[in-house]
């Protein structure tokens, strides 16, 4: 399962506001998603259990996707659940549209 989206750059207000709208949409017993601070963008969803784990890499504490040719790929690191990466989906495609954002699902 990989979104994919049509666009080439996005401002820093429809960042946020695909942010709020996941943490809007999620329920209440779901971590929060946040901006991936790393060269790509992307985002991230810190890891209840895995907080408190010392890691030399931080990228091992946290689930994340990383822009990659208009992807979003975990790029070898722990990626989103299915059910998290289908609600970062709907929020990109509240932000900017269904025309500009695809979903794939290999299963289906």
């Amino acid at each position: 399962m990989s979104i994919s989206v049509k666009f080439a750059s996005y401002s820093s207000e429809e960042l946020e506001r695909v942010i709020n709208y996941y943490n809007q949409i999620k329920s209440s017993h779901d971590s929060v998603i946040e901006e991936l601070n790393r060269c790509e963008g992307g985002f991230k969803i810190a890891e209840e259990n895995d907080i408190e784990i010392e890691s030399a890499n931080p990228n091992n504490r946290i689930k994340q996707l990383r822009w990659k040719n208009r992807k979003l790929d975990p790029m070898n690191f722990k990626g989103f659940t299915q059910e998290e990466t289908l609600r970062l989906y709907q929020s990109l495609v509240y932000v900017f549209g269904q025309s500009l954002v695809s979903y794939d699902d290999p299963i289906n």
